[in-house]
């Protein structure tokens, strides 16, 4: 008597799923083939919310980034993240604020001619 209860609510419940997962890799299909065609009705249909419209080469992404403001900590240190993770104090003096552009160095050796 469990048996038959157990394929009254299990039958369904595993057609439903099934039918899920081939729902949305149906749709996912379908919305793959119109976008590799160019079907510009996607921009209008109720179907799907479009946040951003972007025209870029093929396999370029989008990212929002966050620029991130590096807090300067008392005693002239500034605090660095290092790309394993760990957080390095580099004193503040050690950065050189001077710019040098090697393009338009003169040397004074011997002087351009005029």
């Amino acid at each position: 008597m469990s048996y038959v209860v157990g394929f009254v609510i299990g039958l369904p419940m595993i057609g439903a799923m099934i039918w899920l997962g081939y729902y949305f890799w149906n749709s996912d299909r379908v919305l793959d083939s119109r976008i590799s065609n160019g079907d510009i009705t996607i921009l209008s249909s109720s179907n799907f919310k479009i946040n951003e419209v972007v025209r870029a080469p093929s396999g370029s992404r989008i990212e929002k980034v966050a620029q991130q403001i590096i807090p300067q900590i008392e005693g002239g240190y500034i605090r660095q993240k290092l790309p394993d993770g760990r957080i390095a104090l580099i004193p503040a003096t050690s950065i050189q604020s001077e710019f040098k552009d090697p393009a338009i160095q003169i040397d004074k050796q011997n002087p351009p001619p005029l």
